[in-house]
């Protein structure tokens, strides 16, 4: 029997949840190794496997892959996230890197930020949402008219703007904005249907919101 693939990250979402979310759409099992300490960071590096020396990390088929835009890329072509024509696979990566970008401005990172820039961050990320990624998710959502982004089922655009989602929902400096985007709130009970990811949603391997024990836990162990 073939190795269930494996994650080693951190104990949070971070930049390796697209990856999970990914896994759970096509209810893969996985298994995972975290990293909590500076030294554990420093044996893996010395091993070979982290090919830039940066997480998250996943072993699939033979493969030591680093780089989370890549990941996903290798299991949309693998378990068929990319679309089924050549303009489907190039908006799935449009909106997959799109998703990203919404991400690294997203409210988490706020806590990334020196307490004195915290406020200006957030501000910058509401306006952003608000009036640049939402709008465009919303559009499309509205076009294709599946309760996805692109096609009739789950792609790795989807699970990259559901890893946005729950921080606007949940992130209170928000307040309700996720009313003013109907289809993206509709989304994700759409995307959280799909049985793989209602399993994964369920599990201890859905980790909490980012807060500050998480960032003093990341800063500790890999910085």
């Amino acid at each position: 029997m073939a190795a269930k693939p494996n994650i080693t990250y951190v104990r949070g979402r971070g930049r390796c949840e697209t990856l999970r979310l990914i896994f759970a759409a096509k209810d893969v099992e996985v298994t995972e190794d975290y990293i909590t300490t500076k030294e554990q960071f420093e044996n893996l590096k010395s091993s070979g496997k982290l090919m830039f020396q940066q997480l998250p990390l996943l072993e699939i088929d033979g493969l030591c892959l680093v780089e989370s835009a890549a990941q996903a890329m290798y299991l949309g072509i693998k378990y068929d996230m990319l679309g089924s024509t050549e303009q489907e696979k190039g908006t799935v990566q449009m909106l997959f890197f799109g998703a990203r970008s919404f991400y690294e401005v997203s409210g988490p990172f706020k806590l990334f930020k020196p307490l004195e820039e915290q406020g200006k961050f957030l501000e910058n990320s509401m306006s952003k949402a608000r009036n640049r990624f939402l709008p465009a998710f919303e559009k499309q959502l509205t076009e294709n008219g599946t309760g996805f982004l692109v096609g009739p089922s789950a792609t790795i655009a989807d699970c990259a703007l559901f890893n946005v989602l729950p921080n606007i929902q949940d992130e209170p400096a928000y307040g309700n904005l996720l009313d003013e985007f109907p289809k993206c709130k509709a989304f994700m009970e759409t995307f959280t249907a799909i049985p793989g990811v209602k399993k994964y949603m369920a599990s201890p391997r859905r980790f909490p919101l980012t807060d500050a024990a998480y960032v003093a836990e990341v800063n500790a162990a890999l910085h």
